[in-house]
């Protein structure tokens, strides 16, 4: 989706549908969308050098050939697997290539094992996370100043907020499930599947930088006992979990109609779980990647600075170095978080 006076961003590829899939031929990446059963497959070639896509979103029954997946993984190119509800099933990207990865680990570790620094992650967590939530509240126009200490009271008072600005039509009250964890529970409004896609999507990225430095993605702080998809992944993205939900936020409330959620373009099951069309999980995705790529100024120590100190990073840029920052801490690099 192109929207106009705004920069294209085509690097993420959703591909959905009965037998899609992604292939190498005469060297070149092939991949394959099956999306419409009526229709004949869509169907893209590229030498993975050029190819523009920085991550591929796989959703439904398809295949991935190891050559494919070798690949992509060595030009550094993210597979993420859902299924059909838009639960992460598997990431695939490339093998952490680090001299410090093992000191890294085994400080992790260590920290794992000290419950005051434990509490103090958790801790830093939870207010990040916060201060992310009254960010958003405040960008779409609500009067809250303050959320409850306690996550689960600072929950609920944020989605019951956040509901006021999303139309009635849509059906969506609250937050009705953990958005990685294992649940048999499936979305039953359509706000609530974009979220499930939204932040898988974020935990595929957030994935990446976790792995990418050698870090344990089972072992987290805030959700150590958690018996979810990779805790460590789940504590680092909740303070970015807000740019899912601004974006879920601004295609429910989108100025222009051709972009906006229409009801023709999902449907309920017998058991009243969400089923939706191809066209707008694509443009809710392109819509993130277009959220994940907005630069703003970060207090980051590498690279050209402006006078305040401050770079120009892209804003999943900021989860990469959160990552960085929770090393440093493990290490005893910095002693806060």
């Amino acid at each position: 989706m192109t929207q106009k006076g705004q920069k294209n961003h085509y690097n993420i590829k959703f591909l959905k549908g009965y037998g899609h899939s992604i292939s190498v031929k005469d060297s070149k990446i092939i991949l394959k969308s099956n999306h419409d059963p009526f229709s004949k497959p869509e169907q893209e070639e590229w030498f993975v050098k050029n190819m523009p896509y920085e991550k591929i979103v796989l959703s439904g029954k398809g295949y991935v050939s190891t050559e494919a997946l070798s690949l992509l993984s060595q030009n550094n190119r993210n597979i993420i697997l859902l299924d059909n509800h838009g639960k992460p099933v598997s990431f695939c990207h490339s093998m952490m290539d680090s001299l410090t990865a093992t000191k890294y680990r085994m400080a992790q570790y260590d920290t794992f094992r000290n419950p005051e620094k434990c509490k103090y992650l958790r801790k830093q967590i939870i207010s990040a996370k916060q201060q992310s939530q009254l960010k958003l509240l405040r960008l779409i126009g609500s009067d809250i100043t303050e959320l409850p200490e306690k996550e689960n009271a600072s929950a609920r008072k944020y989605w019951l907020e956040f509901a006021k600005f999303i139309p009635e039509k849509y059906n969506f009250q609250s937050r009705n499930q953990s958005h990685i964890r294992s649940s048999k529970n499936n979305a039953t409004d359509i706000i609530n599947a974009l979220l499930n896609y939204g932040y898988s999507v974020l935990a595929g990225e957030i994935s990446k930088f976790v792995c990418g430095f050698g870090l344990d993605p089972y072992f987290g702080f805030m959700h150590k006992t958690h018996t979810g998809f990779q805790p460590l992944v789940y504590d680092i993205i909740e303070p970015f979990r807000w740019l899912v939900d601004n974006s879920v936020y601004t295609i429910a409330n989108n100025k222009e109609k051709r972009n906006r959620i229409k009801l023709k373009e999902y449907s309920y099951t017998k058991d009243g779980t969400i089923v939706i069309e191809y066209a707008l999980i694509k443009r809710f995705l392109e819509l993130l990647e277009r959220q994940f790529s907005k630069e703003i100024k970060f207090d980051f120590r590498h690279g050209k600075k402006t006078k305040l100190g401050l770079k120009s990073v892209q804003e999943i840029t900021v989860g990469k170095i959160y990552v960085q920052n929770l090393i440093d801490y493990c290490t005893m690099e910095k002693s806060i978080f």
